[in-house]
């Protein structure tokens, strides 16, 4: 068991690595192409493609928890109990990501009114993006749960690996921030089709199950989860509310290094939250899993500090940041270590969703506001002032999330419902 747990750490690790550094190619790749202006655009849309993905983060976890209880009551194994809930999982994807899509369409005026530095079709084409990314967040989701951590490891290399073969295609021939975003989105309907290839022989069920309380899950987790991947995006949303041009481009080459430090311990969440459902071994996973996190998040930084010059030079060229309103490579450890905190908040509400308490989400949602007050009223004059508010409210939160977390009980609300694992019929 602790070999396999070891291999499955690894593999998770080493996965979630390269599909990061493809992500962050992506982003570099861009940055260099299409300069500093172009690339603000890029960069906002990123974040904004982030937070409305929300519901498919969510979906991912309820999907792992529930086929990892079926596999549980079928002996340990993928047997009758996951192969009637696997497909109609997958079904409540597409409806989700659809439904989701076609909001974000119809709201990408008022969007882009709100955020001047992007046009109305950048966020046209990223809303449309979320419709793929649903349904491969379902077979993550799938394989997570089902244990097939070599599956999720390949198909997660290859969503991020043809999201950055899309934006180096186009960005080398038509260099237009616009069309960058539209052939990313294209780009995932095929990879949905290689994760149904991958994982087909656990999808047998083709109809879609109502009355299962999923929708209520997926509200739950969504509220928890999206008010801390919020609280980690709010200081770049409002960057390309206060800056443009080269103080924006500068802003968002940052905000990589604080996505270094929230995504460097991703693969922790993966791995513990299914022991975080199970009362038995929740506190245990919990410690282990938030010293793993400091441990990444503080290499991070050091690492920032003594080498954001260079990473900069090479990550984005010397004259990227000509023109900017503040030195990036001076101030780059503050957005890793806000990024290191907010990746604790995230572990605090990951706990939170295991165990089916709001309380880690209503703090979050405070400091979410706080950080949102501080910012418009006295702390945006000055890109340095901005993402110092977002450090420290992240480290208060984070904080205050930890505590809670260790004081609290497994609370009962989140065992599986019979409807969940009735056999197919």
């Amino acid at each position: 068991m602790a070999r396999k747990l070891l291999a499955d750490s690894a593999t998770v690790a080493v996965g979630m690595l390269a599909g990061n550094a493809l992500s962050y190619g992506f982003s570099f790749y861009l940055s260099h192409r299409l300069g500093s202006a172009d690339y603000g655009q890029i960069g906002t849309l990123l974040a904004l493609f982030l937070i409305a993905s929300i519901p498919a983060t969510s979906l991912q976890a309820v999907t792992a928890r529930r086929i990892a209880a079926a596999k549980a009551q079928d002996g340990g194994r993928a047997g009758d109990r996951v192969h009637a809930i696997a497909g109609p999982l997958l079904r409540w994807s597409v409806v989700v990501g659809l439904g989701e899509a076609v909001a974000f369409v119809l709201l990408s005026p008022v969007i882009s009114a709100a955020l001047p530095a992007i046009s109305t079709a950048q966020v046209a084409w990223t809303a449309v993006s979320l419709l793929p990314f649903s349904v491969i967040s379902g077979y993550f989701g799938l394989s997570q749960g089902a244990s097939r951590f070599r599956d999720f490891t390949m198909l997660f290399i290859l969503v991020y690996g043809m999201k950055l073969a899309a934006g180096v295609i186009v960005g080398r021939t038509l260099e237009n921030p616009t069309l960058v975003m539209a052939a990313v989105a294209l780009s995932w309907f095929p990879a949905c089709a290689v994760c149904h290839h991958v994982l087909r022989d656990t999808v047998t069920v083709r109809t879609l199950i109502r009355g299962d309380g999923y929708l209520l899950e997926l509200r739950r987790a969504s509220w928890g989860m999206g008010v801390a991947l919020l609280l980690s995006l709010l200081d770049g949303l409002l960057s390309a509310h206060y800056y443009s041009g080269p103080t924006l481009g500068s802003y968002q080459a940052g905000a990589l290094f604080t996505r270094a430090g929230y995504f460097g311990p991703q693969f922790i969440g993966i791995l513990v939250y299914p022991r975080l459902a199970v009362p038995e071994t929740r506190k245990k996973a919990l410690r282990a899993g938030v010293a793993a996190s400091v441990a990444i998040g503080a290499f991070v930084i050091v690492v920032s500090a003594l080498s954001a010059g260079p990473l900069i030079d090479f990550a984005f060229g010397e004259h990227y940041t000509d023109g900017s309103a503040f030195e990036l490579s001076k101030v780059a450890w503050i957005f890793a270590y806000a990024g290191a905190m907010q990746s604790l908040v995230q572990l605090a509400q990951l706990d939170a969703v295991a165990r089916g308490s709001a309380a880690v989400g209503w703090l979050v949602l405070c400091g979410t506001g706080t950080e949102l007050a501080t910012i418009m009223t006295v702390a945006h004059h000055d890109p340095v002032q901005l993402i110092s508010v977002a450090a420290v409210i992240a480290t208060a939160t984070a904080a205050g999330g930890l505590l809670l977390a260790a004081r609290s009980k497994h609370e009962s609300g989140l065992q599986l419902r019979k409807a969940e694992c009735l056999p197919a019929t």
